[in-house]
């Protein structure tokens, strides 16, 4: 019967690759989902900028007027999870609102939307 040793050390450096490059798949997948909840609003519609703009609903993701907020989601890949967010300082305001102004969310509805679908983007993503 022959015997088989692991490197230890090599295994454990393999093992931590593959979850960053799973972590990593399930920052991005939500990134792109989040920029692409960003549409033209369903609220009210006035003129800022010189540009006509539809705002959005309470409830619905920020209807985009400067990009600003949108090109600011990004990923933050730790050792043992992913960050997926923003910067920007009023992101807490429009996903949380405001005691003036209904939220707006657009982290948590991505996360919610695709809860059942990240278990298997990890999963190929550390292949």
């Amino acid at each position: 019967m022959s015997r088989v040793e692991i490197d230890k050390q090599k295994f454990e450096m393999i093992k931590a690759e593959k979850v960053r490059n799973g972590l990593q798949s399930v920052g991005f997948f939500l990134e792109s989902d989040i920029k692409r909840s960003f549409k033209p609003g369903h609220g009210r519609t006035y003129i800022i900028h010189n540009k006509i703009h539809r705002a959005s609903a309470p409830g619905e993701p920020p209807a985009v007027l400067t990009g600003r907020l949108r090109s600011s989601i990004a990923t933050d890949l730790q050792k043992n999870y992913v960050r997926v967010g923003t910067n920007v300082e009023y992101a807490k305001w429009l996903e949380y609102g405001t005691s003036r102004v209904a939220a707006r969310p657009f982290l948590r509805p991505a996360l919610e939307r695709n809860k059942r679908e990240l278990p298997r983007i990890f999963r190929e993503g550390a292949k």
